[in-house]
């Protein structure tokens, strides 16, 4: 299992080679009016708001809560900036860590996010940083 310091430093060369083409004039043109979108879970507008694609869905057990949490810890951000929107039927991109399918159970939403949505946040978080 990789440890959080071990994901940064990987990234932190995927980040900055993705960062280059957000430094050439005609790709800053392109997608001047299109939100920051690092990953398949995550979109940042130029307002500042967040958009989370949650892939789980609430049901009673805090998950509308707690997974944003995740995000909202590693982007340093308020958690009153993050936004939900529900995620498409793509099993590929939003199937269950755990349980390998699309689907929200077995009390296992926290225990299924909680390393992907930390590094889907470090990541976009180590993007930003190297963007300034």
């Amino acid at each position: 299992m990789t440890n959080r310091r071990d994901f940064l430093k990987a990234s932190l060369g995927t980040a900055g080679s993705m960062m280059l083409s957000l430094h050439l004039p005609w790709a800053q043109a392109a997608s001047a009016d299109k939100p920051f979108a690092p990953n398949a879970f995550l979109t940042i507008g130029r307002d500042g708001v967040v958009t989370m694609i949650m892939p789980f869905v609430e049901m009673g057990q805090g998950t509308y809560t707690s997974v944003p949490m995740l995000i909202a810890e590693e982007l340093e951000v308020e958690l009153a900036a993050v936004r939900l929107q529900h995620a498409p039927a793509a099993e590929k991109l939003y199937g269950h860590p755990i349980f390998g399918a699309q689907l929200t159970g077995g009390s296992a939403s926290i225990r299924g996010a909680w390393l992907p949505m930390r590094e889907a946040g470090a990541a976009a978080r180590m993007m930003l940083v190297a963007a300034a």
